[in-house]
């Protein structure tokens, strides 16, 4: 019988490693701005075309290659990094494994030019999936400049699987950021499309921080500082007030390496207990420097995961270093061990005379008689009745009635943002002929008796269902009045943020948001929606950009439905629990009135039938 195994050729080995290494166009800026840091450079600049699609470029002022190193930089595992296995555990540098370029090299069309300073020319190579079309000396500057053309072209399956530009921006984005953050000492430019979106000066980290995320975080970061043995911890962290429901602004960097750490995440955001809400993640951007022999780098081909040898000890002084920041600027609850309570005592006038209370008795009162004073019905209703006999119990049988009749009774008047009142209620009637006993549960949940059968009715499902089909009938037909600010507002957003209020103006007007650009990250806010309380514009605007960054992720073929469902999402929580039997009759009404009743935007259940026949099997 043949041999079968055979070695891969060298091509198709490369594209098989960049399936691991490049795995979108942001995975290449990470590898290439990395190779810039490493260079020694001062100041980077990233140049993308079409979400790197067409073209990723990243210029820097570093050492640059020498003209057999131009050439070598490209075969797999050849790297100035490390020498031998000893080296993997001392690592201070970004990359080591000779993995990148070779990979990117693989599937791009590849131009280099670089030069080191004592060179008197440089030296020039287009490579184009592997094989090399040229290499030569030019006339270039010191430095390095590596242009990455028509990522995947030779992978039209990878690239088919890529989304769409404003995904694939932000993305880019993402990585650019969490290298420029930590190293403030070399000055990073950002251009797309020919637009400058960020220029970042050298600097110290809060600057950095605030010139990438705007000056609102300004007042809302604290410093933390912590120096143990080895271990040493310093950065900022944000006000309790400034936590959302995702964790976009989680910055953790490990000897100045961004890293992904579930764990030592959990100690930050578990210091930040009982101040957040549940499900809401803090905000913070915090540095770890410790002995590089602690730590393994190598486990993943991205070099985001990493393992500690002493996880326990990491977390405990990252734990009480958060909690020693919060309690230090007064955000954490402490006990004053020189309070006296005996000082609250109110002191008692001289030659004043004690009075004891006294209770009055009415002989002739009867909580069951009909009276005419400032007491509601409701209220009466829901009093106790003691176990006692007392005459007039007929007639409270029939005030009673005819206060569930009044009570249960459709409101006629416009209570509704949501209700069209000229659509047919003919499936309502049984809201109004019948006494629909209803109750809520815990302020998340409306239990219904109706039809023969008990239903129980999740309150946020609902609201999701209401909300969407106005926000959808918004975008669609009716747009939303919109109020006019006698000042307009000025916020200011990321630039991937800001990509995608552009792509998405037109929608937002409709929904009630007025907004003006003034420069690439800015825009004025002329009005706001009139059904809207008074709300933070820019919070506002932030978490509905996260969420339909996250829908259009998930499906991306109606914008509309899209939008109308992150609308629905961000606002479905924002409700007064019902004060009344009006309030809980007309939600159901409201619910019963959509198209799907029954399931929310997201396929999620809104309720729960129990019939009669049921009830019986949860007592055998």
């Amino acid at each position: 019988m043949p041999d079968i195994i055979h070695l891969l050729p060298e091509h198709v080995a490369n594209q098989i490693a960049a399936g691991e290494v490049v795995q979108r166009p942001a995975s290449a800026v990470k590898e290439l701005i990395e190779n810039s840091v490493d260079s020694g450079a001062t100041h980077i600049q990233l140049i993308v075309k079409d979400s790197g699609k067409t073209l990723i470029q990243v210029v820097d002022n570093g050492n640059g290659m020498s003209f057999s190193d131009a050439r070598l930089c490209f075969e797999r595992h050849a790297t100035s990094k490390i020498t031998q296995a000893e080296d993997l555990f001392c690592l201070k540098t970004k990359g080591f494994r000779g993995e990148a370029l070779a990979s990117i090299a693989a599937i791009a069309h590849v131009e280099l030019k670089t030069k080191q300073a004592e060179d008197t020319v440089g030296t020039q190579i287009l490579i184009e999936g592997s094989v090399i079309k040229e290499h030569i000396p030019t006339a270039t500057q010191d430095g390095t400049s590596i242009a990455v053309k028509n990522l995947f072209f030779n992978v039209p399956a990878r690239r088919n699987f890529l989304k769409s530009d404003s995904i694939e921006y932000s993305h880019i984005e993402e990585e650019f950021y969490r290298v420029a953050l930590i190293h403030t000492d070399i000055a990073f430019t950002f251009y797309h499309n020919n637009n400058l979106i960020v220029q970042l000066p050298i600097g110290n980290f809060k600057t950095r921080i605030i010139n990438i995320f705007g000056n609102h975080l300004k007042d809302k970061l604290y410093p933390m500082e912590q120096i143990t043995g080895d271990i040493a911890i310093s950065g900022f962290i944000a006000k309790p007030e400034n936590a959302r429901k995702r964790k976009n602004d989680q910055y953790l960097f490990v000897n100045n390496r961004f890293v992904s750490h579930f764990y030592l995440k959990h100690a930050v955001e578990s210091a930040y207990k009982e101040m957040i809400p549940e499900g809401y993640k803090p905000a913070f951007f915090i540095k770890i420097d410790l002995d590089p022999a602690s730590i393994d780098v190598n486990i993943s081909p991205t070099k985001v995961d990493v393992k500690f040898q002493d996880e326990k000890l990491i977390y405990g002084i990252l734990h009480a270093t958060v909690r020693k920041s919060l309690g230090s600027l007064s955000l954490t609850p402490r006990l004053d061990f020189d309070y006296e309570p005996g000082m609250d005592v109110s002191q008692i006038k001289d030659q004043s005379t004690i009075k004891p209370p006294t209770i009055t008795l009415n002989p002739d009162y009867n909580p069951f008689q009909s009276h005419s004073g400032s007491t509601s019905h409701s209220s009466r209703k829901n009093d106790f009745i003691p176990n006692q006999s007392f005459q007039h119990w007929d007639q409270f049988l029939t005030d009673l009635k005819g206060e569930s009749e009044q009570v249960n009774t459709i409101p006629s008047d416009n209570h509704s943002l949501f209700f069209d009142e000229k659509q047919d209620v003919n499936q309502f009637q049984f809201l109004e002929n019948d006494q629909l006993p209803c109750f809520t549960f815990s302020d998340r949940y409306l239990v219904c008796h109706f039809d023969k059968q008990i239903t129980v009715i999740d309150i946020l499902h609902g609201r999701e269902r209401i909300l969407y089909e106005h926000y959808l009938d918004a975008l669609q037909n009716n747009p939303i009045v919109i109020q006019q600010n006698l000042f307009p507002e000025i916020i200011t957003l990321s630039s991937s943020q800001a990509e995608m209020v552009i792509e998405i103006k037109k929608e937002l007007f409709n929904l009630g948001f007025d907004l003006e650009q003034i420069d690439s990250t800015s825009f004025a806010v002329n009005g706001t929606p009139n059904e809207e309380e008074s709300i933070n514009i820019q919070e506002t605007l932030i978490e509905i950009i996260n969420l339909f960054r996250t829908e259009q992720f998930l499906n991306k073929n109606d914008k509309y439905k899209n939008l109308a469902l992150t609308m629905a999402k961000q606002k479905r929580g924002r409700y007064n629990p019902f004060q009344s039997q009006e309030e809980r009759i007309f939600f159901i009404r409201q619910l019963f009135n959509t198209l799907v009743p029954t399931l929310t935007p997201s396929g999620k259940k809104t309720m729960h039938n129990i019939s009669i026949e049921q009830l019986p099997q949860f007592f055998e």
